[in-house]
């Protein structure tokens, strides 16, 4: 500003006026950082996010996905995922778990008991002449589900009737009347 008789006159009139607060005790200023470092906080942040989508989708796939279980009947043994059942009469197996297999008709029936994540199962299948497919009633206290298995390229799909599916690695014809994948 000049220092003029106007320049006065100026400076008295806007005095009083606090219109614009010249020289406040705050000022701008910038802090100064590498770009090395911004670079590496961007990529830092671009592989987190990466790294959250992976493990995302990896989840979801997983939750699709049917769980497997294998499944092997011999004269003497009957095996269950990690479970053996040793045979103790014509058509019975016991041990982790109880099967009795009997036929009524050209179909199969199995009856099976055991306990699964400490809770009583005890189910009734019934397999078709053809060994293609096979019903399943299985039931936990006053909790009643029942399962369809179809035999397709090895393996038994169940469906339970909840929408829970499971793969069981079996020989065709194998009854499974236990709570695979509960």
């Amino acid at each position: 500003m000049t220092t003029g008789p106007h320049a006065r006159w100026f400076r008295a009139r806007l005095a009083g006026a606090g219109i614009i607060d010249m020289g406040a005790g705050e000022h701008a200023s910038r802090v100064w950082r590498s770009r090395r470092l911004r670079r590496a906080r961007t990529s830092a942040l671009a592989a987190g996010v990466v790294l959250a989508l992976g493990c995302a989708t990896a989840g979801v796939v997983l939750s699709i996905l049917p769980t497997g279980v294998s499944v092997a009947m011999t004269a003497t043994t009957y095996r269950i995922g990690d479970a053996t059942l040793q045979a103790v009469g014509s058509g019975v197996y016991s041990g982790a778990g109880t099967l009795v297999l009997g036929h009524s008709g050209p179909d199969l029936t199995a009856g099976g008991s055991a306990v699964v994540d400490g809770a009583r199962w005890v189910a009734v299948c019934e397999v078709a002449a053809d060994g293609a497919a096979e019903t399943c009633r299985l039931q936990s206290g006053m909790r009643t589900l029942t399962a369809r298995d179809v035999w397709s390229a090895g393996t038994w799909q169940r469906t339970y009737s909840d929408g829970v599916r499971v793969e069981i690695a079996a020989s065709r014809g194998v009854p499974v009347p236990f709570p695979v994948g509960r």
